[in-house]
């Protein structure tokens, strides 16, 4: 550890000692939970492994990237509720640490990928069309992650899951001071369920005059799944092998897989024994079951988590936390990175690209979270400690 990064760490242990404003820290970390980091190395590897497809022109892996995303949503909220119990702080001491913390850690790696896509004229996607000027108003909602809320076109199509993060980050601490003052596992329960409420109401009320993927609440049941999990994992220990967790998330993927198969053949999926396959997904699949579909896999998700003990086979605990650290990384770059190999540069044939896309991928990843996340977290975590100490002292 650097001399800076000691001190810090010691800055903001001496004002997190216990004052009446404070909770009694939770022992919880997420690098205590190897889980964690085999459920997010598993998201970011979805999302990537299907938009690797869409470039190579495979078929087959449908909205698995999708469900990538929302193991992220349950994985965040878990993991930001176990930071702020380890800040132990309330009131606006908690609301002024997470937010700058959040702050440092959404943003600058986001307005890097904006400029980068636009000075390169990167489109969205690398298997969709190419780059058009979307204007100053498309720009300003991309850099300020509020494209839910302006309807507006993500220019990383990866950056359109941002915007509902950050807006949950600004509900959370209201809501983990909620479950800390009612601690039970039913408080967490329906505070899930009022999430699906919102959601479903917000549905009712603006699906027709609205894109489903404008709705603000639409993944809100999503996040709020890792509350459950966050109160299940600070007060349970898991009493399944860690091993099946695995096995777990493979089930999950698999099923959301044949739900996707299902949703758009219809009765019809498996048509494939008569020869055909009828797109009818538009007829008998309402689109409120798109949602319902992703709150009840989040919902599992969010339940299942805190059953199963932590791996404990060192080697894979070794890779899934590497991922996980570089997952950001890889999430916002992977688009360029894959314009570049398939598009700009042909690198070969499609394998050829497909391993370039990889490799190079894993280097800027790690670049990125060494030259700007890390540094971008530290300044947070550091310019916390300052603002909460002047708040104390005021």
């Amino acid at each position: 550890m650097s001399i800076e990064a000691a001190v810090c760490e010691t800055r903001i242990t001496e004002i997190e000692r216990p004052q009446a404003t404070r909770f009694a820290p939770e022992t919880a970390a997420s690098h205590d939970l190897p889980n964690l980091d085999m459920l997010r190395a598993v998201a970011v590897g979805l999302v990537f492994a299907e938009h690797l497809a869409e470039s190579m022109k495979i078929r087959g892996l449908g909205l698995l990237g999708h469900f990538g995303v929302l193991m992220f949503f349950v994985h965040t909220t878990l993991v930001l509720t176990l930071s702020m119990g380890r800040l132990g702080f309330a009131g606006g001491k908690l609301y002024l640490a997470f937010a700058v913390r959040r702050l440092f850690r959404i943003y600058p790696l986001s307005i890097l990928a904006v400029l980068v896509v636009v000075a390169f004229q990167i489109p969205p996607t690398s298997w969709l069309g190419g780059y058009i000027w979307a204007g100053w108003p498309t720009l300003l909602s991309n850099v300020f992650l509020i494209q839910n809320i302006t309807h507006s076109e993500s220019l990383n199509s990866v950056l359109w899951s941002l915007p509902f993060e950050v807006q949950m980050c600004a509900a959370l601490p209201a809501i983990y001071l909620l479950l800390r003052r009612f601690p039970s596992l039913w408080t967490a329960s329906l505070t899930w369920m009022t999430g699906v409420v919102v959601a479903a109401l917000e549905y009712a009320t603006r699906s027709s005059s609205c894109d489903l993927e404008f709705l603000l609440a639409r993944y809100l049941p999503c996040f709020l799944a890792g509350i459950v999990a966050w109160r299940l994992v600070t007060t349970r220990r898991g009493r399944l092998p860690g091993a099946l967790w695995a096995f777990a998330i493979a089930i999950l993927v698999v099923s959301y897989r044949l739900v996707d198969l299902i949703r758009v053949y219809g009765p019809a999926s498996f048509g494939a024994l008569h020869g055909t396959f009828r797109n009818d997904h538009g007829i008998w699949w309402p689109s409120y079951m798109d949602l319902i579909n992703d709150w009840l896999f989040c919902g599992i998700i969010g339940f299942a988590l805190p059953l199963f003990a932590e791996i404990t086979n060192r080697w894979l605990n070794a890779i899934t936390n590497r991922i996980a650290r570089y997952s950001y990384g890889v999430y916002i770059c992977h688009i360029p990175v894959l314009w570049l190999c398939f598009v700009k540069l042909h690198v070969g044939p499609a394998l050829m690209s497909a391993i370039i896309s990889l490799l190079l991928t894993s280097l800027v990843s790690i670049a990125l979270y060494h030259w700007l996340e890390d540094p971008a977290i530290r300044y947070g975590k550091w310019l916390a400690a300052q603002l909460v100490e002047r708040t104390v002292t005021a």
